[in-house]
């Protein structure tokens, strides 16, 4: 049997990483990352793969989560995954959106992680985006174009 490709790989990865989400399961998402990962989100990120697989896995047990995997495009030259997805909750609430991987290009275990959310924009926050993400670091826009 031939060895799986890169984005077979990469594929696996993520189907792998997002049922150890589902089955809160620290050891099994820290395993999906590099050590010195990092997972943005709104609040402050997470970094290392131990803080995020633990606080992950308690998140989950918390607020009884768990995630569909939708749709999901590799980009095997830039080693990098987008994954569509549909998160529920204990409550029935329906929470839709994207992750943004990218992968350590030897091992292609996760480095980075950014989720955007398809939710109403929160009127009362001027700057809605990741907390700590370096936007101008890596060449977004930060203020609106002239004109």
């Amino acid at each position: 049997m031939a060895e799986p490709t890169s984005a077979q790989r990469i594929e696996h990865a993520v189907r792998t990483y997002i049922q150890a989400c589902n089955d809160a399961d620290a050891d099994a998402i820290a395993a999906c990352f590099c050590a010195d990962a990092v997972h943005y989100s709104i609040m402050p990120k997470w970094s290392g793969a131990d803080t995020i697989g633990g606080d992950f896995a308690k998140r989950v047990q918390e607020r009884g989560l768990c995630w569909t995997v939708d749709q999901l495009l590799v980009d095997v030259d830039r080693r990098a995954a987008t994954l569509e997805w549909t998160q529920f909750d204990r409550s029935a609430r329906v929470l839709r959106g994207v992750d943004w991987f990218v992968f350590e290009p030897h091992t292609l275990q996760i480095r980075e992680v950014r989720p955007y959310f398809a939710a109403a924009p929160n009127p009362d926050l001027t700057r809605q985006e990741l907390g700590d993400f370096d936007y101008a670091g890596r060449g977004y826009p930060t203020n609106a174009p002239p004109g």
